[in-house]
């Protein structure tokens, strides 16, 4: 296995009030929001940055970073991790993007390939980092009884699952916290506890 230099899905869909959940994968990862005429550097207005969130290797980190998103027009997004160069070297998205021209994916990708080493900001802002609620669930389940098969909710979801992603919809709950405990054990992902409009984005996902 290794890690992927990519964000997964790269081409992100999500409706103005969606919540866009980054999900941190080994070794150790940034989002910046960016702009189209400058790759790997970070947007001049409207913009997020995560901060890095170091993770251990062969586990997703035990927090993430949810953006809430306030306009549907077009931003790249990039990680801002110069050791390995990981914007120049393809992780990249685009949210909301234009299918031709200079807002799509490919040219993004394109000039961040000649970028040199890619711009953090000064501090964590535009968004909120929360507990990993996929993890949270997987601790759940596997501290209850072998015989509890399927559990009940009363909570309507929707959810399509691809290769380290998952978007869900649902009622929100749970609540976010700034802080950054040490990742422990091996924990698998499991199904998270639904947020309304919930677009979940896997940052340099690990394939086994």
């Amino acid at each position: 296995g290794g890690t992927n230099l990519t964000f997964e899905p790269n081409e992100i869909h999500a409706k103005e009030g969606d919540v866009i959940e980054f999900r941190f994968w080994p070794r150790n990862h940034s989002v910046v929001a960016g702009d189209f005429s400058e790759a790997c550097r970070p947007a001049r207005e409207n913009g997020f940055f995560s901060g890095f969130f170091p993770t251990q290797q062969g586990q997703a980190n035990p927090q993430v970073f949810r953006v809430t998103i306030n306009h549907i027009n077009p931003m790249p997004i990039y990680c801002s991790q110069n050791n390995g160069q990981h914007c120049k070297n393809g992780i990249v998205a685009v949210i909301n993007l234009a299918h031709e021209g200079d807002r799509s994916f490919d040219a993004y990708a394109a000039l961040a390939r000649n970028a040199g080493n890619a711009t953090s900001p000064q501090s964590v802002f535009g968004g909120v980092v929360a507990q990993n609620e996929a993890l949270t669930s997987s601790v759940s389940a596997m501290a209850t009884t072998a015989t509890t098969q399927t559990v009940a909710s009363t909570t309507e979801t929707q959810t399509t699952t691809q290769t380290g992603v998952t978007i869900t919809t649902g009622t929100a709950t749970g609540t976010a916290t700034t802080t950054r405990p040490a990742a422990t054990g091996n924990v698998a992902a499991g199904v998270a506890v639904p947020v309304a409009g919930l677009v979940a984005v896997a940052v340099g996902a690990f394939f086994v």
